[in-house]
């Protein structure tokens, strides 16, 4: 790719800078390739009343899968994501956002994700393809 991608801090899932932003603390482990972060999801982004829009369940978890292979050194943007969501997420309620590095197959990197309840129970979870980008 021919851009360069940079954090200016305004990404709206973990940008300390986006005001309107979730401004997650995504912590990464790097010998496992993994990511965590903790979200509680404000009411203003229900799509039913009281339920996360779903849009905003894959933004995480495609946030969450970025982060994992960035452990890994690994810089990229997601190419194709697939999305289950398992059971509605309720707004204003604590999650657990977990990323995994799976494996890199050269241009592309495969990597998953989950959002779990209070109970470990799974709520979405997501498989992709990223590209990587020039560092």
């Amino acid at each position: 790719m021919d851009k360069e991608f940079l954090d200016d801090r305004a990404c709206f899932v973990c940008g300390e800078k986006n005001a309107a932003g979730l401004k997650l603390r995504i912590r990464t482990d790097s010998e496992r390739g993994e990511s965590t972060a903790d979200v509680i999801f404000p009411e203003h982004l229900q799509g039913w009343a009281k339920i996360v829009h779903g849009g905003l369940l894959a933004t995480v978890l495609d946030e969450a899968m970025i982060y994992a292979v960035g452990a890994k050194g690994l810089k990229c943007v997601t190419g194709e994501m697939t999305v289950r969501f398992v059971k509605p997420a309720s707004t204003c309620v604590a999650y657990t956002l977990r990323g995994r590095f799976v494996e890199d197959q050269g241009r592309i990197v495969l990597a998953e994700s989950a959002l779990l309840d209070s109970e470990g129970q799974e709520v979405a979870r997501a498989t992709g393809k990223l590209f990587k980008v020039r560092a």
